[in-house]
């Protein structure tokens, strides 16, 4: 039953920071937003219309026409591409004769070709009425009915609302508070064996989740000592649907690819041979514990850090971060404590902490697994940014279409309330922390952090001039500290043992480890940790297995739409940030020989187009004409002078670093891209 407008509108206060989840809670309700919800919505928040339908025609994930009976959106992101997402939305067009982008609610099926899932590592993929499907193939097509859902499965979730926490009682020490907790959770859990099927959205896109019930039911019927645990991927994405096995004397192993019918055998053969596990920091915990269990997580230490530096103060912790030397890992490179130093000493309060969680860069797919795999962890970094910087609010801001990553994060943020972890008393201290979850609704230029401060109060996600920085008037004019999730994920383990011992996981210029999101077709795709300064053939060629046919590799697109592709010559360069070869936001995709560079560089381009905010005329008015000398073939010296003016006159980093895959595809491969022009 669909819910009317005036009750989806009822749960906001009437304040215009409710502009986009309400928008977004009423498209959920009624699949769409037409003319007359705009209005109501406008009325209800006592924002303008003009304003409304501004903010409403921004963001990607928003839809002001309705979708026919089914809907189905193609991938053709550059990973999709390679592996044939642009050939199945083909198919699908000739079969259910609808031209990509169509509305109308009269139709049967709705077709749409989508940037990206973030689902990279099981490309080609595509999504059927709300569920991604993963590994697609052509000859799967025929059955596409089969996946139809019934269901209404438009729009983005219901948004999360911040709750109330209970005020818990001042404790001797937040250690002694934490010590309280985690005897409780010892007490609670199982000693037998663990369970876990990794049903992150890279499972769940080859049916992981369908494990679910006949493991349940062959545990039941062996009578086994055993729970079963709705996990998530620790970065063996190609090895989907996957089971780890943790037995009670902590030993790991895993199943591959695992069917159904091979169930049996599995849970008959639970005592075999253990595998070995390289070691990690921030995946350390992925895939081996419930990330909807707080319990679990405090068994494997969560949240002694944290009652440690409370007992401590603020300025240890950016000691400690400091002498790290962690850099942001959204890819600006910023020293993260010297943020936190700034909004600390700024004056204003309440300070706030917000956690960008959007991640709209096709390609980029490692904060997902970050926020799936361990939400306990990233809360934890969360809460200890926080303290460090004096922010009494965090704001956890994720995407749109990251609904697992949300759910998790937002059922650690209850159970962390319930425990004492959030909220007045942080452990029973001095400390508070109010915590509260909000959704994107896409948008590549969120990246940008004062886009995302905008579209926190909102309204359109355009960039704001610098100075004065978040720092100093940020959210609602208040000091803000931003911070990308890996490196929120990060702060935990450094401060547990140390900054010197993280920074010498990498190298001088780049300290510590960084996470990628290999993919492309390559033979094991996946979310892999190494220490900074890996070269691209330790990531291609040893980790992911190389090409997924044998074919050598000509380049790696590296960083997504903000970066480049970067040549084989370079593969054994030491990845760093401003050196020859950057890991930007950690998003490899393998480009394999045959492969046209020209169409990767215009689908970065085309991507960059239509995701400027349109603020600014070089980015909003040069890209399209960028793209438009490259279609038509004009001269190299022209594209060149009008990307560098492009760079040079953008007043964010989306205009700035748009161009980059431009010219350095004329460096690397320029004799292919005046051949093919």
């Amino acid at each position: 039953m669909i819910k009317p407008l005036e009750t989806v509108l009822a749960q906001f206060p009437r304040e215009r920071q409710w502009l986009l989840p309400a928008l977004q809670a009423v498209q959920h309700a009624h699949g769409w937003l037409s003319e007359d919800a705009l209005t109501q919505v406008a009325a209800h928040l006592r924002v303008p219309a003009t304003e409304v339908y501004g903010v409403a025609t921004h963001f990607p994930e928003l839809h002001l026409a309705p979708h026919g009976r089914h809907h189905v959106r193609v991938c053709t992101g550059v990973s999709c591409a390679l592996l044939g997402g642009r050939q199945l939305l083909a198919k699908l067009t000739q079969r259910f004769d609808a031209a990509p982008g169509a509305s109308g609610a009269d139709r049967e099926v709705t077709l749409e070709a989508a940037d990206c899932f973030f689902a990279c590592s099981m490309a080609p993929a595509i999504e059927v009425d709300g569920e991604y499907r993963g590994r697609v193939s052509e000859s799967q097509l025929a059955d596409l009915e089969s996946w139809f859902s019934h269901r209404r499965r438009h729009g983005s979730p219901s948004p999360m609302l911040a709750m109330e926490s209970a005020v818990p009682k001042a404790t001797a020490s937040a250690r002694a508070a934490l010590a309280d907790l985690a005897t409780l959770a010892h007490a609670k859990r199982g000693f037998g064996i663990r369970v876990i099927v990794q049903t992150g959205t890279c499972g769940r896109s080859v049916g992981a989740d369908t494990l679910l019930e006949p493991l349940r039911a062959g545990i039941n019927e062996r009578g086994l000592d055993a729970d079963l645990i709705e996990g998530a991927c620790n970065g063996m994405c190609y090895a989907a649907p996957l089971v780890e096995i943790v037995t009670p004397e902590s030993t790991r192993f895993v199943v591959e690819r695992l069917q159904r019918a091979r169930v049996p055998a599995l849970l008959d053969a639970l005592a075999g041979e253990p595998a070995t596990w390289p070691a990690r920091v921030l995946l350390a915990r992925a895939g081996a514990v419930d990330p909807d269990s707080l319990d679990d997580a405090l068994v494997h230490g969560a949240y002694s850090t944290l009652a440690r530096a409370l007992d401590g103060s603020p300025g240890d912790v950016i000691a400690q971060v400091k002498a790290s030397g962690l850099q942001g890992r959204g890819g600006a490179f910023f020293p993260t404590a010297l943020k936190w130093e700034a909004c600390r000493k700024a004056v204003g309060e309440p300070k706030y902490l917000v956690m960008n969680g959007e991640e709209g860069e096709p390609g980029i797919f490692k904060d997902r697994h970050l926020m799936e795999g361990d939400p306990h962890q990233i809360l934890e970094g969360v809460l200890l940014a926080a303290y460090a910087a004096g922010a009494s609010r965090a704001i956890l801001y994720i995407h749109g279409e990251a609904d697992l990553s949300a759910q998790r994060l937002n059922w650690a943020v209850v159970e962390a309330r319930a425990a004492g972890l959030v909220g007045e008393r942080v452990l029973g201290s001095s400390v508070r922390c109010e915590v509260e979850i909000r959704r994107g609704a896409g948008g590549f230029v969120l990246g940008e952090e004062t886009a995302l401060l905008e579209s926190i109060e909102g309204r359109r996600a355009q960039p704001r001039t610098r100075p004065p920085f978040p720092v100093e008037a940020g959210l609602w004019g208040r000091p803000t500290v931003i911070n990308n999730v890996e490196t929120l994920s990060a702060i935990p383990t450094i401060v547990a043992r140390g900054g010197a011992a993280f920074a010498a996981l990498g190298t001088s210029s780049a300290p510590g480890t960084k996470v990628f999101g290999l993919s492309g077709p390559v033979r094991r795709p996946g979310v892999v940790e190494t220490k900074n300064g890996v070269t691209l053939n330790q990531l291609l060629r040893d980790l992911a297995g190389g090409s997924l046919d044998g074919r050598p590799l000509k380049g790696a697109l590296v960083g997504g739409p903000s970066g480049s592709v970067v040549p084989a010559t370079l593969f054994d360069v030491a990845m760093e940030p401003r050196g020859r070869v950057s890991p930007g936001t950690g998003g490899i995709v393998a480009v394999p020989a045959g492969a046209s560079i020209i169409d990767i560089v215009k689908t970065l381009l085309a991507f960059n187009a239509r995701e400027s905010c349109g603020k600014c005329t070089p980015c909003r008015e040069g890209l399209p004409r960028l793209l438009a000398l490259l279609d038509e073939g004009d001269s190299e010296q022209k594209i060149r002078e009008l990307g560098e003016t492009i760079q040079l006159a953008s007043l964010c980093g989306l205009g700035q670093a748009a161009p980059i895959a431009v010219q350095k595809g004329f460096e690397s491969f320029g004799d292919e891209l005046r051949a093919r022009r």
